[in-house]
């Protein structure tokens, strides 16, 4: 922990820097992340949109502006702190380190323009499929769109997390080496989630005492997260028992072939 708090102390440096900035930046400001998000966005939903400065890109026929608050600079934030601070004290050399603080934040950027781009399109269309008679009473616009971007950014952020992890195995270290695969490891994402979106608001609003919609909206979130945790292990659990099945259906198979071998 002391050789790499240089690593972690920058890690979190960089994240204020970065948060401070975004809290007063316009859409001139955002342009490095808000235009490769607007161009994934017209891919992936076929909608045209136009840049209006100081305002954001807008679609006049959809009616949906992708503004400053539709960057996903946050996101960036979670998965670049996340992948930092969970696996640099796994690098044997500073270089490496160093190397591992370049990449996250150039893998947290792309993946945050990914991630952001679907994100976007749903919020765009999925409101459109589900019409106000549809949707319960307790379900307004903007709880729906809170609803969107949890299951996205929550999910994705493990997807992000598995995939690193994957990366690391193969072509750097074995994280893995020394002890089991457990689910212990999983809680890293969730963890971190929950300090970027309800944790460091939390202080924020305390500082302020400006508690006003946060509870609903801290309550809504938690009850997607551990819903999302449910459903990602029974997955996981099927998984295993068909990982587990079909070894030992292969075991099976080779001690009868062994057998008939022996015989013959």
């Amino acid at each position: 922990m002391k050789k790499n708090l240089v690593i972690y102390l920058l890690a979190i440096l960089t994240v204020l820097a970065i948060k401070i900035f975004y809290r007063t930046a316009d859409s001139e400001a955002l342009l490095w992340i808000l235009t490769p998000t607007t161009w994934w966005v017209g891919i992936l939903s076929g909608i045209s949109f136009e840049k209006m400065a100081h305002v954001g890109y807008v679609s006049h026929e959809y009616r949906f502006i992708i503004a400053p608050s539709c960057s996903g600079v946050r996101f960036m934030l979670i998965a670049f702190v996340m992948m930092v601070c969970s696996f640099t004290h796994q690098m044997d050399s500073w270089r490496k380190k160093g190397y591992w603080f370049g990449f996250s934040a150039l893998f947290s950027y792309v993946s945050t323009i990914f991630v952001n781009g679907i994100r976007i399109t749903v919020s765009i269309y999925l409101p459109m499929i589900l019409r106000n008679d549809v949707l319960p009473g307790w379900l307004t616009a903007e709880r729906l769109h809170t609803l969107i971007g949890t299951v996205i950014y929550f999910s994705m952020l493990f997807g992000i997390y598995c995939l690193v992890r994957s990366i690391l195995n193969h072509f750097v270290i074995d994280i893995d080496a020394g002890g089991k695969h457990t689910a212990k490891r999983y809680v890293t994402p969730v963890f971190w989630y929950f300090v970027m979106v309800l944790g460091v608001p939390f202080l924020g609003r305390l500082y302020r005492n400006d508690w006003n919609g946060f509870w609903q909206y801290a309550f809504l979130v938690t009850v997607v997260c551990i819903l999302i945790v449910l459903v990602f292990g029974m997955l996981g659990g099927a998984a295993r028992m068909i990982g587990g099945t079909g070894a030992a259906l292969m075991r099976a198979k080779k001690v009868q072939t062994d057998r008939e071998t022996v015989q013959d």
